[in-house]
């Protein structure tokens, strides 16, 4: 008999699929929602370039935005709001009930919070040592 192995992945293995059909089949026998799914949005002008996008996962009707990011070069053109929306309707149009993301302090709460987001939680000496907040969005009580 053989030692198990413990490596990491991978990009171009099928492991990711192979775990989600597990995830899956545990969350379908026991209700649980285990499996997590992941999604891009994506922003691009007229001719198909790329401005922007957004990724982020759902589990449970809880929709974590991963990451948000726009072109350098077209920034502060609205794009990241029109993101921020299409998220949100997106993640209604899933089942989500609430949408939440992680941010390094003074980044651009302003942003969230004037679309109705709220700062939950704040964890000092987090990632790279700075402090980041959870930030949500409730979209049905």
């Amino acid at each position: 008999m053989e030692d198990p192995v413990i490596r990491e992945a991978e990009q171009d293995e099928e492991f990711s699929a192979w775990f989600d059909d597990l995830l899956r089949a545990e969350g379908l026998e026991s209700g649980e929602p285990v499996a997590v799914d992941d999604h891009w949005l994506v922003l691009t002008d007229e001719i198909g370039d790329w401005i922007g996008g957004l990724r982020y996962t759902e589990r449970g009707g809880v929709a974590h935005m991963l990451a948000l990011m726009v072109h350098p070069g077209r920034r502060h053109q609205g794009h990241a709001h029109r993101l921020l929306e299409a998220f949100e309707r997106h993640a209604i149009d899933i089942g989500a009930h609430v949408l939440e993301f992680w941010m390094p302090e003074d980044e651009a709460e302003g942003l969230f919070t004037g679309l109705g987001w709220r700062r939950v939680l704040d964890r000092p000496n987090y990632i790279g040592g700075r402090t980041w907040h959870l930030l949500e969005k409730r979209l049905a009580d």
